[in-house]
């Protein structure tokens, strides 16, 4: 299983440069934050509304890390060099709280992607250069 953020998830339903790599290299089970929800339904609605069915199809069949009080912990805990915004914080604390269950961070903000990889996570970030 792998931890997939929202700037994957949302190039699953929006053809980006880098969508073609993503799904012909993405790991059968998905685990997400439940803010991706938020954060993909959100962005969708602003730039690609038609595709919001779309977006709820893909959504459903990603497990999801509820936000609950251990995840806030650990988002606000996180060291001083992780130098993250809020809801990227989130991410990286629901992937913490599952490490052993996962095999790494799937990931295409750069910020997040160096962040994973100082906490130890193997990233994926197929297409990015």
């Amino acid at each position: 299983m792998w931890y997939i953020d929202s700037s994957a998830i949302i190039k699953l339903i929006k053809p980006e440069k880098e969508s073609a790599a993503l799904i012909k290299k993405l790991p059968n089970a998905l685990i997400t934050s439940r803010i991706s929800r938020v954060e993909v339904a959100r962005t969708i609605t602003r730039f690609e509304p038609d595709l919001l069915d779309e977006t709820y199809d893909i959504l459903v069949d990603i497990q999801m890390v509820p936000v609950e009080d251990s995840i806030i912990t650990i988002a606000e805990n996180l060291p001083q060099y992780i130098a993250l915004r809020a809801l990227d914080s989130l991410h990286i604390a629901s992937a913490l709280a599952i490490k052993s269950l996962i095999k790494g961070v799937i990931t295409y903000d750069i910020e997040m992607a160096k962040a994973a990889k100082t906490l130890g996570f193997t990233i994926l970030s197929p297409g990015a250069k």
